[in-house]
């Protein structure tokens, strides 16, 4: 199958600049490490061949900078002739009856605001603080002078934990992990929503990524991902060429830990 010609465009730019440098297939895959089957086929625009998006993304950008071409343009190229903007739609719902009119519905259209999750998280918040402040209300207290010795002894025996941590790891101020790959992979990560990596981490490298909340990652290659959370060797997370995706917070990265 011929690759359409926006593609085809895109694919001959690689080509042309290759030859221009006077490289070889084979001498480009010694320099990036892509098999030779690999770069000959994005040069065809045979990308359905390729592992998927991901990979054929870290592809393009070591092939063109390798021919010092502008790799992040190029890759957002490839991105919108892959997988052009969807339109958006507006669903509209029927607003309330006119007075006017009373069997006329008109219809208007809503748009979620942006920030709308945050407020319905605020609300969820403070009705979970109503019902607890109301509970402890109902709740009898019990005087220090009117519980039994035999209670007392049984409270001491079951919770010998200290005052005032309950036995339990309190919340980290920040997750900080420290990536030292083993081979080649790559790694896209988000901190608290804002991007901190998009590329390929070669092996001897490393990177440090901190956030408040949340950490997101997306790796290929899982077995040469080796890290740690705040200082503590995290578990493997798949085997070799194998593709992860998972979100590392303060309530969950215990159990990353070895």
């Amino acid at each position: 199958m011929r690759p359409i010609p926006a593609v085809a465009d895109l694919c001959r730019r690689l080509h042309d600049a290759r030859e221009a440098s006077g490289l070889s297939i084979e001498e480009i895959s010694a320099r990036t490490k892509i098999k030779s089957s690999t770069l000959r086929a994005i040069e065809a625009g045979a990308f359905e061949t390729l592992p998927g998006d991901f990979y054929t993304r870290a592809f393009l950008k070591a092939y063109a900078r390798e021919l010092h071409l502008p790799a992040e343009d190029l890759v957002r190229e490839y991105d919108d002739l892959r997988r052009p903007p969807q339109p958006v739609v507006d669903t509209p719902i029927p607003a309330r009856v006119s007075a006017a009119n009373p069997r006329t519905p008109r219809t208007i259209v809503i748009r979620v605001p942006e920030h709308a999750h945050v407020w319905a998280s605020v609300a969820f918040a403070v009705l979970v603080l109503m019902a607890v402040a109301i509970t402890a209300r109902r709740t009898p207290v019990v005087k220090p002078a009117e519980a039994s010795p035999v209670a007392a002894a049984s409270v001491s025996a079951a919770d010998p934990s200290p005052v005032g941590t309950a036995g339990k790891e309190e919340s980290p101020d920040k997750l900080t992990v420290d990536i030292r790959p083993t081979a080649p992979i790559w790694v896209a990560a988000t901190a608290d929503g804002a991007n901190v990596v998009y590329r390929l981490l070669k092996p001897g490298e490393q990177v440090v990524v901190e956030a408040r909340r949340e950490l997101s990652f997306r790796i290929g290659n899982a077995a040469a991902f080796v890290y740690a959370i705040n200082g503590v060797p995290g578990k493997t997370l798949g085997g070799p060429d194998e593709v992860r995706e998972f979100d590392i917070t303060a309530a969950n990265y215990r159990t990353f830990r070895r």
